[in-house]
């Protein structure tokens, strides 16, 4: 078995046929499925067992007791995964159909890196699955993490549009967390030997869309703060894996330039100005209490990520004497006010 096609899958009716239908239409047919139903309250596992007819032993279909959110839901796939690569596809994107037989001939030709990167193409949600997307195809190019750390920052946090060697993978996803692709993209691609990046227009995913596991919709975000628990949970692993230390400058840079894009979210909310301000000041001393100011980040790397009105805001930022402890929870009560829409 050649690859692991694991997909979590809440109430994505509207998007289902797109992504199976792109399945079916893959190059490279040496794959399992593994969809797991988070309990989905729409006609996602009717849809679901549709495709598993035609699939037939090629497919499974898992049923969660509760909805477990899209991390554990991989979790408990990769458990069940045989192939030689694991792909990880959002219910509601789909994929080019020569998306995997690109991905994974141009492993063999180089020695089977671990990890596989291609591009990724923004849909609205009204676009539909066409094979004739991204007709020129590129091959990839191989690097060392180890050599080049600066190179995995310009790689995408998705998982969607990657293959992971199964036996090289180390991590398991967060659980219960919003922003899990993170700390497991990047984990992986520093921790890797070698990665192989295609930019080939391989993975469609699907934007400001209210359905599906990956939406949020949400004007007041209440999981504001998981991003730094995702962010700790990567540095943590690397520190156990023995390569903070040599990486620490990138891997510092990686959790500064997502936790920026927390207030580059906050920035964009309809919220009183004073809220606002406050709101990104105390995410911003969150960031220089666990990382680093980012007058100390390398500057191309900075705004190559995030955009120059964030860094301006973030450095109009009043400074603040406030305890970490004391500045989650003054951020956890302005997010719960707002919520209550006072």
């Amino acid at each position: 078995m050649k690859i692991s096609v694991i997909i979590p899958v809440y109430n994505s009716e509207l998007y289902l046929d797109d992504l199976f239908l792109s399945l079916a239409n893959q190059k490279l047919q040496d794959f399992e499925i593994i969809a797991i139903d988070d309990v989905s309250k729409d006609h996602s596992l009717s849809i679901l067992e549709k495709w598993q007819k035609q699939f037939l032993n090629k497919m499974k279909i898992v049923h969660n007791s509760i909805n477990l959110g899209a991390g554990i839901s991989r979790n408990i796939g990769l458990k069940m995964a045989q192939g030689e690569y694991v792909s990880f596809i959002d219910s509601d994107d789909f994929i080019h159909p020569n998306m995997f037989y690109d991905m994974y001939y141009g492993a063999l030709k180089n020695n089977k890196p671990e990890v596989l990167s291609t591009g990724i193409i923004l849909v609205n949600a009204s676009q539909n699955y066409s094979p004739y997307f991204g007709s020129l195809r590129r091959d990839g190019i191989l690097f060392s993490p180890q050599i080049n750390p600066s190179k995995v920052l310009s790689l995408s946090p998705s998982c969607g549009n990657k293959l992971f060697k199964r036996d090289f993978i180390a991590q398991e996803f967060l659980p219960n967390v919003m922003w899990e692709d993170i700390p497991f993209s990047y984990s992986h691609l520093f921790l890797a030997n070698q990665v192989l990046d295609f930019h080939n227009p391989d993975y469609y995913y699907r934007k400001h869309i209210n359905s599906g596991i990956s939406a949020q919709g949400l004007t007041v975000n209440l999981h504001l703060l998981d991003i730094f628990q995702v962010m700790d949970y990567f540095g943590t692993f690397l520190q156990e894996k023995g390569i903070y230390e040599k990486l620490q400058k990138d891997i510092i840079t990686v959790q500064v330039i997502y936790s920026l894009y927390r207030i580059r979210e906050v920035l964009d909310w309809n919220i009183p100005t004073f809220l606002k301000k406050q709101l990104v000041a105390d995410l911003y001393h969150i960031i220089k209490l666990k990382y680093t100011d980012i007058k100390k980040i390398d500057q191309d790397s900075l705004n190559m990520k995030v955009d120059f009105y964030t860094i301006d805001q973030v450095l109009q930022a009043q400074n603040s004497t406030l305890s970490l402890d004391e500045t989650q929870t003054r951020i956890k009560n302005t997010l719960q006010l707002l919520k209550n829409g006072h």
